[in-house]
C-alpha cells in the first residue's frame, strides 16, 4: 500500500509539473513570436547591405549615354513648288529653292525623296515641264534613282497646283534632367548620382545641327584642291608660283624646281 501511494504521488507531481510547464511555455512562445520575426527581418536587412550590383548593371548606371539616352523622332520636311497655268516651267528662284532642298535631303534625310506631281488634270497639264525640270535637278545633284520616289498628289494645295517634294529626317529628343530624389550622402557602390551626365546629353541633343550625325557618320567627300596644293607645296619646298624658291629651312634636292634642260650645280 505504501508503494502504491508513493507511485501515485509521483505521478501526480509529474502531471502538475507538465501542466505548469505548458502554462509557462504557451505565453512565452507567444511573446517570442514577434521578437523572432523582428530578429529575422533585421538579419535579412543586414544581409541586404552586403549585396552588390552585378558588373552589367553597374556599367549601365555609370554611362550617361545609356542612363540618359538621346532618343529620336521623325519629322517631315516638305517643299511646295507652285505652278503657273501656262506651263512655262520653273522660275530661277524656284530652281534655287529645289537645289537647296535636295542638298538638305542629302545631308539630313532618311529614306527616299518623294516627288509628288498634281493629281488633277489641270495640274498635270501645267506640271509636265516643271516635273521634268525637277527630275533634272535631282539627277544633277547626284542622287541615285532608287533614292527618289515619284507619286501623285491627292489634290491641289490651297495655292493651286503645286509639286510637292518631301523627305523624313530624324530629330533629336533631349532627355529630361533634374532628378535629385536620391540622397548623395551614402554611396556604397561608388556610382555616379542619378543626374550625372544628363545635362551634357541634353545640351548635345539641343545644339546639334544635323540629328542624323548622332546616328551615323557622314560620308567622306572630295578633298579641297587648294588644301592639297598647300600641303604639297610645303612637302616639296616649292613656292606656289613655280619659281623654284624653297621654303625657309627646307633643303631642296639638286635639280628640283629647275627649268627643263638646265644643269644642276
Amino acid at each position: 500500500m505504501t508503494a502504491r501511494r508513493t507511485m501515485s504521488s509521483k505521478m501526480t507531481v509529474a502531471r502538475q509539473s507538465k501542466v505548469r510547464s505548458a502554462h509557462l511555455i504557451g505565453p512565452m512562445s507567444r511573446r517570442l513570436g514577434p521578437a523572432a520575426i523582428a530578429l529575422l527581418v533585421l538579419g535579412l536587412s543586414g544581409c541586404r547591405d552586403h549585396w552588390g550590383l552585378d558588373n552589367q548593371t553597374a556599367a549601365l548606371l555609370g554611362d550617361p549615354e545609356k542612363r540618359h539616352p538621346i532618343t529620336f523622332s521623325s519629322r517631315t520636311e516638305a517643299l511646295y513648288v507652285e505652278l503657273v497655268p501656262d506651263g512655262g516651267g520653273l522660275s530661277n528662284n524656284q530652281q534655287i529653292d529645289i537645289i537647296r532642298f535636295v542638298d538638305r535631303f542629302k545631308v539630313e534625310g532618311t529614306g527616299r525623296l518623294m516627288v509628288a506631281a498634281p493629281g488633277s488634270p489641270r495640274g498635270a497639264l501645267s506640271a509636265s515641264r516643271s516635273v521634268r525640270q525637277v527630275e533634272e535637278i535631282v539627277r544633277g545633284a547626284g542622287l541615285p534613282p532608287e533614292s527618289v520616289a515619284n507619286a501623285r498628289a491627292p489634290a491641289d494645295t490651297r495655292y493651286g497646283p503645286a509639286i510637292r517634294l518631301a523627305y523624313e529626317r530624324p530629330v533629336a529628343v533631349a532627355p529630361q534632367c533634374g532628378d535629385w530624389s536620391e540622397d548623395l550622402g551614402p554611396n556604397r557602390e561608388r556610382l555616379p548620382h542619378t543626374n550625372f551626365g544628363c545635362a551634357t546629353q541634353r545640351n548635345l541633343a539641343m545644339s546639334v545641327v544635323t540629328s542624323r550625325d548622332l546616328q551615323v557618320p557622314q560620308e567622306d567627300g572630295d578633298r579641297a584642291g587648294e588644301r592639297r596644293t598647300a600641303v604639297w607645296t610645303k612637302f616639296t619646298g616649292l613656292s606656289s608660283g613655280g619659281g623654284g624658291s624653297a621654303a625657309p629651312g627646307v633643303a631642296v634636292p639638286p635639280g628640283v624646281g629647275a627649268a627643263p634642260g638646265a644643269a644642276a650645280p
